[in-house]
């Protein structure tokens, strides 16, 4: 295919174990058809990712735009160079996400080690996670890369995305969404204990809310919300050594039947190259949660979840008021590029 007819993606998170995952899939079964953007906020990190790619697939047409998507301003920034570039959005994977750890609670990690290891793997709450933290733009920090950076430039790309005829919005949310996480009186998960969950559970809220301002405005954009499993990646910035050592744990327990136990970037993608492609776009829905899980002898599948705790009001209240922060950024932005 031309590369004039080709069709574009754009995966944020793209040198991480998951976001690596969802390129190489997509490369794998469609090479020729697309142009596949990779999104990091490290250039070199996003050059290191293109290379090895193109390297893994001989004649992948594999591109990178550099930004943080946990910064308001450089994300609309970035959308402003995204549209000069590319003339359509097709796939939009909004995968990049940060778990703000400051070490494990090792107390707790030996006694779910002999009395729940299959929630010590499903589970972050052995984690202890970092709490009041904001970014630049004085919003909660987990919220704004998790969640606002790609919910502005969803909206920013929403013309290009409707050019393609067809387009996809896939979120990764995680199996750790809890809604007990989540509460509207701190609802960009500052102040709770595990701001992680609450950004997750918010992805699904707004994956899910954010089709009826598709439908409204008679877009031809669908939005789903998807979970990886449990994948062995470096997301929540512990040492190395940490992670690699568990990916044992993580075998005996897929090895016993837990079938959340992807492991590995690869097999967590499946539920985001799933709803991707899958034809007809009328047999997906959009108010699930697609997760990825493996049997124990390593063939993956997809299944789907029902997004417990789901509230119409408060989705509603929440697409507002992170619509209202949007409008509010947005303002922002054209005042200091007048």
């Amino acid at each position: 295919m031309s590369v004039k007819n080709r069709k574009v993606a754009l995966i944020t998170g793209a040198n991480g174990s998951v976001g690596l995952g969802i390129a190489r899939r997509l490369l794998t079964d469609h090479r020729d058809d697309y142009t596949l953007v990779l999104a990091c906020r490290m250039a070199y990190r996003a050059e290191v990712a293109k290379y090895q790619l193109r390297e893994e697939y001989p004649g992948a047409r594999v591109e990178t735009i550099a930004f943080d998507i946990g910064s308001a301003m450089e994300v609309l920034e970035a959308a402003e160079e995204f549209k000069r570039r590319y003339n359509q959005l097709d796939l939009f994977f909004c995968n990049a996400g940060l778990l703000s750890a400051s070490g494990l609670n090792w107390p707790k990690i030996f006694r779910l080690l002999f009395t729940d290891m299959k929630g010590l793997l499903e589970r972050a709450d052995a984690t202890v996670q970092r709490t009041g933290e904001f970014n630049e733009d004085g919003m909660g920090l987990v919220f704004a890369c998790n969640v606002f950076g790609h919910y502005i430039l969803i909206r920013a790309l929403e013309e290009l995305l409707q050019k393609s005829g067809e387009g996809r919005v896939i979120w990764t949310s995680s199996i750790t969404s809890k809604h007990e996480e989540f509460s509207l009186d701190d609802w960009q998960g500052v102040y709770c204990p595990y701001p992680y969950e609450s950004s997750k559970w918010l992805c699904d809220i707004i994956a899910v809310q954010i089709n009826e301002h598709f439908k409204q405005k008679r877009l031809k954009i669908t939005s789903f919300t998807t979970h990886p499993g449990v994948v062995a990646s470096s997301i929540g910035n512990l040492p190395r050594y940490i992670t690699e050592s568990r990916k044992l744990l993580h075998y005996i327990v897929r090895w016993c039947g837990v079938s959340s136990q992807t492991i590995t970037g690869w097999h967590g993608a499946l539920s985001n190259i799933y709803v991707a492609f899958h034809l007809p776009l009328s047999d997906l829905e959009t108010n699930v949660r697609y997760g990825s899980y493996i049997r124990w002898n390593g063939k993956g599948f997809v299944d789907r979840q029902e997004i417990e705790g789901f509230d119409l009001k408060e989705a509603e209240t929440v697409l507002e008021r992170i619509e209202a922060l949007r409008l509010q950024t947005i303002q922002r932005y054209n005042a200091q590029n007048a």
